[in-house]
């Protein structure tokens, strides 16, 4: 049976093959250590140069230069080798488009109350690898202990968020995450790690999943539990997220106490500058009925002109960013983003006005 052993990567294809910074001359002199064949000459592969990335056409080029023979490479000591990005271009190159995270369901109970879900808040331990094996950080030492967050709201890796759902109390994972997924800002709970070309994997210990709720949202934002939400308050839960986990505005023109006074007149039904639970709740509700209504609307609208859904924003943050979404549509658009932080400093166009159980814009 025909075989070829092609370990080539990254290249050109001319009189000689350039290789992630190196070039490659490729000769039939016969193969290194074995006697010479000229009926069935073996390619030689000199590594030498530099050069660029080669496209899948050069690649199946490469693999049509013999059918009986299997190229030797010989390394000469000169030229760079590839870095990590060259790397990974070739690695989705193989894969047909951006790689996504691989999950290996190291251990699952048989009885799952609860399978995390975007918006449920989560409690883990975890232990970081790279791709060498080498571990790089743990919650297991002392001083560290679980992280708990908010799924889907920004608080983690992109990657480790998706590896996270669907998991149940005391479930393992190993989940790991490429590159490109695996960006987060520098923060106090994710300041050991790395931001390079490469994979990170997770050993993952879920500890509990909760189910979001008013009542826990709610709780989640009143930071010295006092049952009440303050400008003050609100200013140093923006700047908690940023700090321990990395979260930001996607806006980064908008000012914490801009938001703060703007999510108070939003949710103060009785205007004494501070919002209850009572307001907060009734005003979420109201706000989460009219989405539901929207995106009935839209899914409609789609169906009739036969279109698929688009993702024309981000979805809309339960947190200090729930404000965002200024039409109430369930979706923060690109254009409501990029006009956030002049629109903050403006009072809210739907009031918190409830009368015969409607609210009065």
């Amino acid at each position: 049976m025909k075989k070829l052993f092609l370990v080539l990567v990254s290249c050109y294809l001319f009189d000689l093959v350039i290789c992630g910074g190196v070039e490659v001359n490729l000769a039939t002199d016969g193969a290194i250590g074995t006697k010479k064949k000229p009926e069935d000459a073996i390619p030689v592969i000199e590594i030498r140069g530099e050069g660029k990335p080669m496209t899948a056409a050069q690649i199946r080029q490469l693999e049509e230069l013999s059918n009986d023979a299997i190229p030797v490479i010989e390394i000469r000591g000169e030229g760079k080798p590839m870095t990590a990005a060259q790397i990974r271009q070739l690695e989705e190159l193989s894969n047909g488009g951006p790689l996504d995270i691989k999950v290996e369901k190291t251990w699952r109970p048989h009885e799952c109350p609860r399978a995390a879900k975007r918006l449920d808040f989560v409690t883990f331990g975890y232990k970081g690898y790279l791709e060498d094996g080498k571990r790089f950080d743990h919650t297991y030492q002392p001083g560290r202990g679980p992280v708990r967050i908010q799924l889907g709201t920004g608080m983690v890796m992109p990657g480790l968020d998706k590896g996270l759902r669907g998991m149940c109390d005391t479930e393992l994972r190993k989940v790991s995450v490429p590159y490109r997924l695996s960006r987060k800002n520098k923060s106090k709970v994710w300041k050991n790690i790395p931001n390079d070309e490469h994979w990170l994997v997770f050993n993952i210990e879920m500890i509990t999943v909760e189910e979001w709720t008013l009542e826990k949202q709610f709780s989640f934002m009143d930071l010295n539990n006092d049952t009440f939400l303050t400008e003050t308050e609100l200013v140093k839960f923006a700047e908690k997220m940023r700090k321990e986990f990395g979260k930001t505005w996607s806006n980064e023109d908008i000012d914490n106490v801009h938001a703060a006074k703007y999510y108070i007149k939003y949710f103060d039904i009785n205007k004494d500058e501070k919002i209850s639970f009572d307001e907060f709740s009734k005003v979420m509700k109201r706000d989460m009925a009219k989405m539901e209504i929207a995106a009935k609307e839209k899914t409609e609208v789609q169906i009739k002109n036969k279109k698929q859904q688009e993702k024309e924003g981000r979805k809309r943050d339960p947190g200090l960013a729930w404000i965002l979404d200024f039409n109430n549509d369930g979706i923060v658009s690109v254009e409501e983003s990029e006009s956030a932080d002049q629109v903050l400093q403006e009072d809210p166009v739907i009031l918190p006005v409830f009368g015969d159980g409607k609210d009065e814009l």
